[in-house]
């Protein structure tokens, strides 16, 4: 039976505060009762493997929608996955996936993160970006141009493909909430509303030690995006698009390499950047829940469940008409 550590009183079995001293309980194997290490996924004395801590809840989407660099992915409500563009690494061969939650894209590959929170993944594997077979305990993914990131249910991150710069050391990481990946950077949100950042910071991408108040991320080829929960902008290096600190009511945003657009509170999208093949032209957009950029490329998810899009369709990363994620009934 597991002693208190501050008055050696035995515990309960499930106490998280001593019964004589109000001590916090320190995390107890729940097969022998030893205390654990913290974020120990084996028993230091029995060798059983433990369930993590679950702090993170499932996600529940009736659909999602993300970009890579010439390929659009698509979640329906029913857990299977819809791709169309460039599918020279295999990235769109997604058509027997099911039971999937929540989706990412990154330059050459796609994930998934199944209800059970194991993952699978398509596309070039060139790097070991798509070695997520044995990952468990996931509640959301984020795919850079080489490496894959994956959030667990106990607030940690684990990370798979090319290591440069340390984008991949993400072992300390805790109290996490939502992840990103650039190029040769990676991003977590803490629970807290501050952000944490590993990898390249020649360019200022990971220059973000002092933001606070922190909503959600997006991570672009070589630079980073913060949304406050005022519904403001803030960046990381100077290489974000022209105007974006000043937008205001943004519910979320999504950034690629030259083009940033952002869904505001009244269902409506702006952008901003590179606008040669179009991909800014989003005016004329409502009733948007959420949208998503790829390199030249913008597609958005609307409140009925259908898609648009707009910029380069040279690989059919556009094609995306009639798609309709769910059904109101």
């Amino acid at each position: 039976m597991a002693k208190c550590k501050a008055c050696g009183v035995e515990l309960r079995p499930g106490a998280r505060f001593c019964d004589m001293c109000g001590t916090k309980v320190e995390r107890i194997c729940p097969h022998c009762g030893g205390v654990l290490r913290d974020q120990a996924k084996y028993c230091d004395l029995c060798g059983i493997k433990l369930p993590l801590e679950q702090k993170i809840a499932r996600p529940k989407v009736r659909g999602m929608v993300a970009a890579g660099r010439l390929h659009t992915v698509a979640l329906r409500e029913d857990g299977t996955v819809l791709a169309t563009g460039d599918n020279q690494f295999g990235q769109c061969d997604v058509e027997t996936w099911s039971d999937i939650v929540t989706i990412a894209a990154g330059k050459y590959h796609t994930v998934g993160v199944r209800k059970d929170g194991t993952v699978v993944a398509a596309g070039d594997r060139t790097y070991g970006q798509c070695q997520v077979e044995d990952w468990t305990d996931v509640v959301a993914v984020a795919a850079g141009d080489s490496h894959t990131i994956a959030l667990r249910t106990d607030g940690t991150v684990i990370a798979a493909g090319r290591n440069s710069s340390g984008k991949c050391s993400l072992d300390d990481w805790k109290d996490i909430v939502a992840v990103a990946a650039g190029m040769d950077h990676s991003l977590g949100l803490r629970q807290d509303g501050t952000v944490v950042a590993a990898g390249e910071g020649l360019f200022g991408s990971c220059a973000v030690g002092n933001w606070q108040n922190i909503k959600a991320i997006a991570a672009g080829h070589i630079h980073t995006i913060g949304l406050r929960q005022d519904g403001r902008i803030v960046e990381a290096d100077g290489f974000a698009a022209p105007g974006v600190l000043d937008w205001t009511d943004v519910a979320a945003v999504s950034v690629s390499p030259f083009h940033t657009v952002a869904v505001k509170t009244d269902g409506t999208v702006i952008a901003s950047g590179d606008i040669q093949y179009g991909q800014c032209e989003v005016e004329d957009w409502q009733s948007i829940a959420a949208v998503t950029a790829g390199e030249r490329h913008t597609v958005a998810l609307t409140t009925d469940g259908k898609l648009l899009a707009t910029g380069d369709n040279t690989a059919g990363q556009c094609s995306v008409e009639g798609w309709t994620l769910w059904e109101d009934k």
